[in-house]
């Protein structure tokens, strides 16, 4: 049940070039061999605390200035949480930094980090929007990053028994709230160049679930009906007309990694009956919170893996192809960055199981 208030070389070889560092409003030209230290000094900066508020009042009435101004603050804030994960993946335990898939994940923020601060920060309108083209630039190519990491940290378990037996969701959880927050600030003054009505950037004023339900489950029953042949109804019950402000790709990713687990147990649970029960969606709207309820017959989750559903490392489906860039399940990150995205904004997930019988 989920709640809410509301190629290891570096792409681009590093030369001899202008790298600006803002200081007191001045700028100063370093060379690209004093990238190393200037990492260090980023990663040790403190990232400005910024709530779905902040964004919405800040992008409501978009305008040159405001543009500008917004990008001045990114110039310096995205750097400063690039360094932080660049710090963090240098640190990994259990050798997880040495693995070639983490390294690449590593590299591409250094080079992102180099990207935006060999730029002057953005004096003019036409300085903004060549920045704001860089930021989408920067957050396509990070875009497969969660699928490098998963498969990172799976060769590592494979090679290493201290690893398998070794918790990371306390880190994890820590490196993908931040790569929340770096793809939401990106895409929020991106979105903010186009402006869409009912929306501010990318936060819908009026995010209706069940619209965001019904896109996740036609994604969910396509992808079960290709790896099983079969897929069970999904019903919607409760206030089908639910809104609050929210972003929605938020929603959906949440909405769409719930619903393929709870299709998938159900395939399998039932895998021998002519049909399969439906799985239900249930959404409240109460007085202080919104609530979006999955129930499933799937069979539940054993008790032994109750206390293991939140580690990067379990998953109660087959280990998916690493090749497999939206898989069934197998991965056994949906859950933990699931709960993530409820979190980033003041939500909750929870998990009950009836082991025998399905799961809410």
């Amino acid at each position: 049940m989920w709640s809410t208030r509301p190629r290891l070389p570096v792409r681009h070889a590093f030369t001899r070039t202008r790298f600006f560092c803002d200081s007191a409003d001045m700028e100063s030209e370093l060379d690209i061999s004093d990238l190393g230290p200037f990492l260090q000094f980023y990663g040790f900066k403190r990232a400005t605390n910024i709530n779905m508020k902040d964004l919405s009042d800040f992008g409501k009435h978009p305008n040159p200035a405001t543009l500008l101004l917004a990008a001045q603050f990114l110039h310096e804030e995205i750097p400063i949480r690039l360094a932080q994960r660049v710090r963090q993946l240098k640190h990994l335990p259990h050798g997880l930094s040495e693995i070639p898939s983490i390294i690449s994940v590593r590299q591409l923020y250094e080079e992102s980090f180099y990207r935006i601060k060999q730029k002057p920060k953005p004096r003019t309108t036409a300085q903004e929007l060549e920045f704001t083209n860089l930021l989408h630039t920067i957050k396509e190519d990070h875009r497969d990053e969660q699928q490098k990491v998963a498969h990172g940290l799976r060769e590592l378990c494979t090679t290493s028994e201290e690893a398998r037996s070794f918790n990371f969701s306390k880190m994890l959880d820590q490196f993908y709230a931040s790569r929340i927050g770096i793809r939401l600030l990106m895409g929020q003054h991106i979105a903010l160049h186009t402006p869409r009505e009912g929306f501010v950037g990318v936060i819908q004023t009026e995010c209706k679930m069940m619209a965001c339900a019904q896109m996740a489950v036609h994604e969910a029953t396509k992808l079960c009906t290709h790896y099983f042949g079969r897929a069970p109804v999904v019903n919607f019950l409760g206030d089908l007309e639910m809104t609050f402000t929210y972003v929605p790709a938020h929603a959906f990713y949440v909405l769409l990694e719930l619903l393929k687990n709870s299709l998938r147990a159900t395939t399998e649970f039932h895998r021998n009956d002519e049909e399969l029960p439906p799985v239900t969606i249930v959404f409240a709207d109460g007085s202080r919170d919104v609530c979006v309820k999955i129930s499933d017959e799937g069979g539940g989750i054993p008790r032994e893996g109750i206390s293991k559903i939140w580690n990067y490392t379990y998953s109660t489906a087959p280990t998916a192809p690493l090749q497999a860039m939206t898989p069934m399940a197998g991965f056994g990150h949906g859950l933990p960055f699931s709960r993530l995205y409820t979190r980033y904004f003041g939500g909750s997930l929870h998990v009950m199981s009836m082991e025998g019988h399905g799961t809410d």
